[in-house]
């Protein structure tokens, strides 16, 4: 059995846009809700890439869409805030 990756190695799957990485990435055991030291959850990092299909791929897993991260800031103000409407549209 693998360990699954880390909150860096997953930040950089979503950096990349890397679909079909952090598929098997949740496959294997990662936590759609991890987050790092500051409360950023990976669908506030799909959030600030206005990655839809991420961001769909992380809410089917079981990511959690309420959580704030330690400025308060959540992935649908994080995506208002960027003007990303897809994303905010796939948030609500």
């Amino acid at each position: 059995m693998t360990m699954p990756i880390s909150y860096r190695a997953a930040q950089n799957l979503i950096k990349r846009g890397d679909e079909e990485g952090l598929r098997t990435a949740l496959k294997g055991g990662l936590d759609p809700n991890l987050t790092n030291e500051n409360g950023w959850t990976l669908l506030m990092l799909a959030a600030v890439e206005g990655s839809v299909p991420l961001g769909k791929l992380l809410l089917e897993a079981g990511a959690d869409r309420s959580v704030a991260n330690a400025k308060g800031a959540t992935a649908e103000s994080i995506a208002e805030n960027r003007g990303l409407a897809l994303f905010v549209e796939l948030l609500r």
